[in-house]
């Protein structure tokens, strides 16, 4: 009866691992229960069957703890979790050859220190000179810096 329970507390132990590398990727619920269960196992053996079937169990859980290691290692179980997907786009894609020095707009947000205004119809995302520029006020284009538009409000 001992060596059935200890079968089915190891048995038990890689089927939760099966799941949780398999099927529920993480560190989760599924692979926290099939550890305890696999160490459950080892001293269930080591108590009640006796130091050799603890080392043979012992021995049985290492070797299927290592199997699951190298199946998720080296297996398809990771392609889930995996980033496929490549990002190509950019923050301000926007062309700066409709925009020149001197050209004036309306900011659509408070400019702290960034923000989005409207500039020749169009919205763009501006960055102020001279600090924090409340939305709704009429800013100036000083200055542009490669993909950078930097503005100042206009003094009335």
């Amino acid at each position: 009866m001992d060596i059935l329970i200890t079968s089915l507390l190891v048995l038990f132990a890689t089927v939760m691992l099966i799941l949780e590398v398999a099927f529920l990727p993480g560190f989760g619920f599924t692979g926290i229960i099939g550890m305890l269960s696999m160490i459950g196992a080892v001293f269930y053996a080591f108590i009640l069957l006796g130091n050799a079937a603890g080392w043979i169990v012992l021995l049985v859980a290492v070797l299927i703890c290592i199997a699951l290691f190298l199946w998720a290692l080296y297996g398809k179980s990771l392609d889930k979790m995996a980033l496929k997907k490549n990002i190509e786009s950019t923050v301000n894609d926007q062309d700066m050859s409709c925009f020149a020095v001197g050209d004036r707009g309306v900011t659509r947000t408070r400019l702290a220190l960034i923000g989005e205004a409207l500039i020749n119809g169009q919205i763009v995302e501006v960055k102020s000179e001279g600090g924090f520029i409340d939305e709704r006020q009429e800013i100036e284009i000083i200055r542009i810096s490669g993909d950078s538009l930097f503005v100042a409000k206009v003094e009335k």
